[in-house]
């Protein structure tokens, strides 16, 4: 069932990005040929709107053929500004956000937003977490007499230096464990993980705002995250920020076995991803499109559709190899390394 639920979700989410990309094609006159969920052997497909719709045997991606944007083409998308080309597309990207973002503010709405505390689970030996005397089980409830209210808010000691004391609940008691931070050590020397001791409910709008904020400020870490974990596969080393196709797989079972919320929240957070690296300025995916864009608006069009056409494809070939960098690392995770 891991499998099933698997492509169940990728398929949504790519299905989401491509019809971002063709609405936004649409509405601007632009007509789009093909529209297809996954690539090789088309198992179903059917014409309506102008459009051939098609569902292929590996839904590991996904196309919207817009037309004029082969080289050459002088009409359909060749024909629109700068700005409606760019509409075009970052519309898959926004679509994803969207649907991420509907469905966050709808778990907040129904089931509420969970309120988490750190537990740790592990304290590295010689750290600075040993000495300061934190222990395995420990919750995390209090930093400098303020209340935690989530486990990603365990990190604010980082802010400045000086005395920092921690309210711990130990066995039943609250205990408190104080140290002095500098900066001079790279990290406290914990791992933990968040459990949920709640939820507090709120409106659908209120939530989708606050779905929104939450999301640009957490961006840049992610970014930084993904970036480093991507770079970590390629000069071979073995990393844990990122996930492939077998990864997913992964989570999706476990996500499988704590019911639909979990499966519906990894939906979420899918789309999230998808939406992030879909930006990053690599040819052939939509951040690398905008980007040389951008410089064509900058230079007045210094980098032509044959050039463009090579940087695509060169793109698509770095994204073939990383894709099977990525899933070695999956495998190596699984096995423990």
């Amino acid at each position: 069932m891991s499998l099933v639920w698997f492509l169940i979700i990728i398929s949504i989410s790519i299905f989401v990005h491509e019809l971002g990309h063709y609405l936004a094609a649409r509405l601007q006159g632009v007509g789009v040929r093909n529209f297809g969920v996954g690539f090789g052997p088309t198992l179903l497909k059917f014409d309506r709107w102008g459009t051939t719709w098609r569902l292929n045997a590996i839904p590991l991606g996904g196309y919207a053929e817009i037309e004029g944007m082969m080289p050459g083409d002088t009409h359909g998308y060749a024909r629109l500004s700068y700005l409606g080309k760019f509409f075009i597309l970052v519309a898959g990207v926004l679509m994803n956000l969207l649907l991420a973002w509907g469905v966050l503010a709808g778990l907040a709405a129904v089931q509420g937003v969970p309120q988490t505390q750190a537990v740790i689970t592990e304290v590295m030996p010689g750290s600075l977490a040993e000495r300061a005397g934190f222990q395995v089980g420990d919750r995390l409830l209090s930093l400098n007499g303020e209340r935690l209210t989530s486990y990603e808010e365990v990190t604010r000691f980082r802010a400045s230096p000086g005395e920092k004391v921690f309210g711990v609940m130990r066995d039943g008691q609250e205990v408190e464990v104080r140290f002095t931070w500098d900066g001079s050590e790279a990290r406290l020397g914990i791992v933990y993980r968040a459990e949920v001791v709640g939820y507090t409910r709120i409106g659908f709008f209120p939530a989708f705002a606050r779905t929104v904020s939450e999301t640009v400020s957490a961006v840049p870490r992610f970014v930084q995250e993904l970036v480093g974990s991507l770079a970590r596969i390629l000069s071979g080393q073995q990393a844990q920020g990122v996930a492939g196709p077998v990864g997913i797989v992964n989570i999706t079972g476990q996500a499988a076995q704590q019911g639909l919320v979990a499966l519906v929240s990894l939906l979420a957070v899918i789309n999230l991803s998808l939406a992030v690296f879909n930006l990053l300025p690599i040819p052939g995916l939509d951040g690398g499109r905008i980007l040389v864009l951008l410089l064509n608006a900058i230079t007045g069009g210094r980098i032509g559709p044959e050039l463009e056409a090579r940087l695509v494809y060169g793109g698509f070939v770095f994204l073939i190899l990383l894709i099977v960098l990525v899933t070695i690392n999956d495998i190596r995770n699984l096995m423990g390394g």
